[in-house]
């Protein structure tokens, strides 16, 4: 029964952090920046939806759609950013743009909210009980909505106009551009649906989450290795990657001890790129 309840609250966390890969295999694969500042902006959803939530007495899911607008804009200003600035320096100028922007917005939560950690302290929505496993509501809905995206996503990028040429970006932006595909705005369009991503994902977890301004770097690390195991721009492959993560941190905070779910996508990083190279597919 125990491992049955590490089961499920491994897939549910996977559930999260697929989401929060395929935004970033899509940026990385399609724009090809390594955004270092995807993780801070699911932290930034995060206390989005507690801070409506303590000011505002607000469910976090009616931050929602003002999310969405919030960081559709904030990604259209990071992907101008990206395009601007940082792809005219190089590689390592992106690097530092996505550095620059993970530090400032770390810093500004930790000014706004403080250095410690914080909790939801009214978004109790119950649970439900499922073979003697009681699983709270708000991860049932997290690992729904994830799956609905994700699986909205993948439809988009096989079926639709854009979602072809997406994928004509990644796999060659020079050939994409000859055939007429506008290979900026189509690394832009990649930057904006990453951040939003990861935004509304902060929004969703934020009400069975532990909020620290520095969560964003956690999310970062798993990330990116969401990404090496599931392949670059594979939103398949994400989400099976971070359910396979999910599992892995699941069973060794049960069986060993806390610290190997920090350490546990790490080692995976490391395994994948001994045993295999990184490919893309989208």
């Amino acid at each position: 029964m125990y491992a049955a309840q590490l089961i499920v609250l491994g897939l549910i966390t996977g559930a999260v952090l697929s989401l929060i890969g395929v935004g970033f295999t899509i940026v990385i694969g399609v724009g090809k920046i390594a955004n270092f500042a995807q993780g801070a902006f699911v932290g930034l959803g995060m206390y989005m939806g507690y801070w409506a939530n303590v000011h505002l007495g607000w469910s976090p899911y009616l931050t929602v759609l003002p999310g969405l607008v919030l960081f559709g804009i904030c990604g259209w200003i990071v992907a101008e950013l990206f395009e601007s600035r940082g792809r005219n320096s190089g590689a390592i100028g992106e690097l530092l743009v996505g550095l620059a922007l993970l530090l400032l917005i770390t810093g500004l939560l930790s000014v706004s909210f403080g250095e410690n950690a914080v909790t939801l302290p009214a978004a109790s929505y119950g649970a439900v009980s499922v073979a003697n496993l009681h699983i709270p509501v708000s991860e049932l809905i997290a690992a729904g909505f994830t799956f609905s995206v994700a699986a909205g996503i993948y439809l988009f990028m096989r079926w639709s106009r854009w979602g072809r040429a997406l994928r004509a970006v990644a796999e060659n932006p020079r050939a994409a551009g000859l055939y007429g595909i506008r290979v900026p705005i189509a690394r832009r369009v990649a930057v904006l649906v990453s951040i939003v991503l990861a935004g509304v994902t902060g929004i969703m977890i934020s009400p069975f989450s532990v909020l620290t301004p520095e969560v964003g770097t956690t999310f970062l690390l798993t990330a990116f290795a969401v990404v090496i195991i599931g392949g670059i721009a594979n939103t398949v492959g994400a989400v099976a990657a971070g359910l396979a993560i999910g599992l892995a941190d699941s069973f060794a905070a049960g069986y060993l001890s806390s610290v190997w779910t920090t350490l546990a996508p790490l080692i995976l990083i490391l395994l994948f790129l001994l045993i295999r190279p990184v490919k893309v597919q989208i």
